[in-house]
């Protein structure tokens, strides 16, 4: 995992809920936020994860798994992507890359206060 470049309030506001909030709390949020990449192949929460982030997928697919069967494919781009990637916690599918992609997380204490 490394970390890349800020954020920008043109791409947070393409997200959902983070759509809604006032443009002054975005702009903040955008100036706390980077975007990540992540390779192919790799994890980016695990089945059970109980860590307080909110993860959004930017760039790229990521295959959800509950135990050892796909349950969906997410695409950046499409409606599904523009929703967190399972926000239940404890989480109840694992993330993981299909391809290179790029992500961002927000600790969802930090999106309670804004």
């Amino acid at each position: 995992m490394s970390e890349g470049r800020s954020a920008n309030v043109a791409l947070l506001r393409r997200l959902s809920p983070l759509d809604g909030m006032k443009n002054d709390n975005l702009a903040a949020l955008a100036r706390k936020v980077t975007i990540n990449e992540l390779a192919a192949g790799r994890t980016l929460f695990k089945e059970g994860d109980a860590d307080r982030k909110s993860y959004w997928l930017v760039a790229g697919m990521v295959e959800l798994r509950e135990g050892e069967r796909t349950v969906a494919m997410i695409r950046s781009g499409t409606p599904e992507a523009r929703n967190p990637l399972a926000p239940k916690l404890p989480r109840r599918v694992s993330a993981r890359a299909v391809d290179a992609i790029e992500y961002i997380a927000v600790d969802s204490d930090l999106l309670d206060m804004m």
